[in-house]
């Protein structure tokens, strides 16, 4: 069985221009965990999933305790718990407030599908790759996407969202 007998059709993705707000915000509207991302033109620059964005919040959190940590002698734990609220805070809206392009992993080439590999291939790319989904690209441009719940579906006999 081919990719384009499975994939979903209906693919949301978001542009790596948004911000990363705007883009979160489309992800719990659709209730999904992540999407393609493009560029202007629609070709695949990224997938872009909430772990990345829980990444870039950690990342800025980390770095702002070891700056504390390093420069701060205070000892009271009313207010390094009140520093460590205000750090969650300003990491928080730093990511939000800049776009996508900064939370996507940057030493990744995003992983594909074509409309034509095979089903099997997908489930292996997902397992050997620990990823939850896969877009599928032809000539450039973002066709669909094979979803970990794609996946059970079909295995569960039953069309996904997307198929129906």
């Amino acid at each position: 069985m081919s990719v384009c007998n499975v994939m979903t059709k209906d693919v949301i993705s978001v542009k790596v221009t948004v911000s990363v707000k705007d883009a979160w915000i489309v992800l719990m509207e659709a209730g999904i965990s992540g999407a393609p991302v493009v560029d202007d033109s629609g070709v695949l620059v990224g997938v872009l999933s909430v772990t990345d964005i829980f990444r870039a919040v950690i990342d800025k959190v980390q770095k702002a305790r070891s700056l504390r940590e390093a420069t701060s002698q205070s000892s009271d734990p009313a207010a390094v718990e009140k520093e460590e609220i205000r750090e969650l805070s300003l990491a928080l809206r730093a990511v939000a407030e800049g776009s996508v392009a900064n939370v996507l992993p940057k030493d990744q080439t995003p992983l594909t599908l074509s409309p034509g590999d095979s089903f099997d291939r997908a489930i292996h790319l997902m397992a050997e790759h620990h990823v939850n989904r896969l877009p599928v690209v032809k000539d450039d441009q973002v066709v669909g996407i094979v979803t970990r719940q794609d996946v059970i579906w079909q295995i569960a006999g039953r069309p996904s969202k997307g198929q129906e």
